[in-house]
């Protein structure tokens, strides 16, 4: 028979449990009291919430580290007090939340020594704000199987993973995943290799301070341009700005260590670069000091920065070339490496001087905004372009103002807007002759709707390099050839590619004369809409092919040379001595009361540039116009075409 002491005490034990059962049991879960159970294949193995997340324990080959979130920052407190590398935290949290169960081995199924569950054993906590344990697990090594995931086909390696949270243990997993990497070298890759930790949008300056003296990038608020403001007022290339940003944030250290484990050169004056960065909204600047390397010959140099004052960086001086692996190494190297970084940058390849980072566009031209353009070429006239708002361009032949060619206005536009320089020679020019420019080739005229005004010249030097500048500006420039190619400096250049203006509602007739064939004379009808043809005298209307016809004269009307040539053009004037092919054609003049003035007559003349066979270009003149042009063989093939036959 029991005693009643006995009887009591079990009496207050199952109270007592039965009262924490329905503690717990309010809570939601009785987790806490019989511990979790264990988890299926295919699910996560641990679920929490990460703003919880406060405080990262990790073990691995006898070193541990402590890493706590705060104000927005991951710190390692131990074995170094220095900043942990975000990504590194991110890969921890990330996995731990990530990995599922692929297999599940209950105890005493398992050699631990083999699963890399003994020695070396690598140990993950992490915990919240009050110390509550939201995940604790030692990571084993790999398993011999690979997942694949069923929906995306994505494979992916797989770890034991033995769980001991409070009442979980007695389960070892294979899951997916892999961080090893992250424990390496005693946990080194945890301390953040990278000097800087800045957000871009927030970035208000970069101050760069070195031989060359300082240089500052800066902007008014997050959506303003970039400009350097020191030494000079500038606009900025945005790409190598860009890149000058993204560089400094990817920065990163080849090795970390503690200011007491570094000598650092004694003149810390001598050779010493700066590189500051600044936040809006804040007072101080963060400063990169980066230390002249020990030998002309090393790769590397030492750096500190101010917000992390007992660390010293050493940062690849140059690009360096990957080592090559060993089959271990290119085992591990199967997991991606904990940081890992689009390419080392190095301190040689940041664009970071005034050339680099400055505009390197010739102009900032609005082309909307243009009102006139004046060409004023060394050696040849004047050239004037001008519109009025929401009309076409024209420009001056004679004394008078026609359509121009805007094919010939795209290009100047176009190499006016996009082309960029080859170098900037001198911002402080003060004697032109040495570059061409103390007597320009070419000058160029900008004026806006506006009251703007840009004027640039351009001139060559004694070894046939091009440059320019803006006048008012000591500012020279070297330029491709390229450029002034694309310029149009002869009056003729502007001309409409159409030879000749005939409706073809004035058309009458036309003949044409061609090696190898017969003369023939056409003509037309346009109220009737009916042929005649005369092919030597005879007739041969009926055999015409009227729609030929009808295309070949709409041809002619409307025809267009690809590009005219000069008066003194002597090609052209040899090849048009012996005509290939002409036409001449008759139409009815109109004066400006719509009264017909007569007849007129037009007539046009092509010859081939070469005898070869494989000629592709024929040269074409109208009437006695001193100005040849350049037709393309697919034209003039067409208007030879047999208007007879079935061809």
């Amino acid at each position: 028979m029991r005693s009643i002491p006995f009887t009591l005490l079990l009496l207050i034990a199952t109270v007592g449990f039965c009262l924490t059962a329905a503690i717990r049991l309010s809570e939601g879960s009785l987790q806490q009291l019989f511990g979790p159970p264990a988890t299926g294949i295919g699910q996560n193995l641990y679920r929490f919430e990460t703003k919880d997340i406060h405080r990262i324990r990790l073990s691995g080959n006898g070193v541990k580290a402590e890493c706590v979130f705060e104000k927005g920052t991951w710190r390692m407190v131990k074995p170094w007090d220095d900043r942990m590398d975000p990504r590194a935290a991110d890969l921890i949290l990330q996995f731990t939340l990530g990995t599922r169960v692929v297999d599940i081995i209950p105890e005493g199924k398992i050699d631990t020594a083999k699963a890399g569950l003994t020695e070396g054993i690598i140990g993950v906590s992490i915990e919240d704000r009050q110390g509550g344990v939201l995940a604790r697990y030692f990571l084993g090594r790999r398993t011999q199987w690979i997942h694949r995931d069923p929906e995306t086909g994505v494979e992916d390696a797989t770890v034991f993973i033995q769980p001991h949270d409070e009442g979980r243990k007695g389960f070892t997993y294979a899951c997916t995943g892999d961080i090893h990497p992250l424990f390496k070298d005693g946990l080194r890759h945890l301390r953040d290799h990278h000097p800087f930790l800045f957000n871009p949008l927030l970035l208000q300056s970069v101050r760069i301070q070195g031989g060359e003296g300082e240089l500052l990038l800066s902007r008014n608020d997050g959506k303003s341009p970039w400009r350097i403001t020191k030494p000079l007022e500038l606009r900025t290339d945005p790409a190598a700005v860009k890149k000058l940003i993204e560089d400094l944030f990817k920065l990163r250290a080849l090795k970390v260590s503690d200011r007491s484990e570094v000598t650092l050169p004694a003149d810390e004056a001598a050779g010493r670069q700066r590189i500051a960065v600044k936040h809006f909204g804040e007072a101080e600047e963060v400063i990169l000091e980066i230390f002249p390397p020990a030998t002309p010959e090393s790769p590397t140099v030492f750096a500190t920065i101010g917000n992390r004052p007992n660390t010293v960086f050493e940062l690849p001086l140059r690009p360096i070339a990957p080592a090559p692996s060993t089959d271990e190494e290119a085992a591990d190297a199967e997991t991606p490496a904990p940081a890992p970084d689009d390419g080392m940058v190095s301190l040689a390849g940041l664009p970071d001087t005034v050339n680099e980072l400055r505009n390197p566009m010739l102009t900032n031209i609005d082309v909307e905004s243009l009102q006139g353009i004046l060409i004023s070429p060394s050696t040849s006239p004047e050239i004037f372009l001008a519109r009025e708002k929401g009309q076409a361009w024209q420009y001056r032949n004679g004394n008078r103002m026609e359509p121009l060619n805007e094919l010939t206005l795209f290009r100047l536009l176009k190499a006016l807007t996009q082309t960029k320089v080859a170098g900037f020679v001198t911002d402080a020019a003060v004697n032109l002759a040495p570059y061409g420019l103390d007597r320009p080739a070419l000058k160029l005229a900008f004026v806006s709707f506006g009251t703007d005004r840009l004027e640039l010249i351009f001139g060559q030097s004694r070894d046939g390099t091009w440059h320019a500048m803006r006048v008012g500006i000591p500012t020279v420039v070297k330029l491709d050839d390229a450029f002034i190619r694309e310029i149009a400096v002869h009056p003729w250049q502007w001309r409409q590619p159409s030879v000749w203006s005939i409706p073809t509602v004035d058309f009458k007739n036309f003949s044409r004369t061609m090696e190898g064939r017969p003369d023939l004379e056409l003509k037309y009808n346009m109220v009737a809409d009916s042929w005649e043809a005369r092919e030597n005298g005879i007739d041969r209307s009926s055999e015409l092919a009227t729609d030929r016809a009808s295309r070949l004269l709409e041809l002619l009307v409307n025809l267009d040379g690809e590009t005219w040539l000069g008066p003194d053009d002597e090609a052209a004037r040899k090849a048009l001595a012996r005509p290939a092919l002409s036409f001449r054609l008759i139409y009815e003049r109109f004066d400006a009361r719509g009264e017909s003035a007569g007849l007129a007559t037009r007539t046009l003349q092509l010859a081939p540039a070469s005898d070869r066979p494989d000629n592709r270009i024929f040269y074409g003149r109208v009437d006695l116009d001193p100005h040849a042009f350049v037709v393309g063989a697919e034209t003039v093939r067409r208007l030879a075409v047999d208007l007879f036959g079935d061809d």
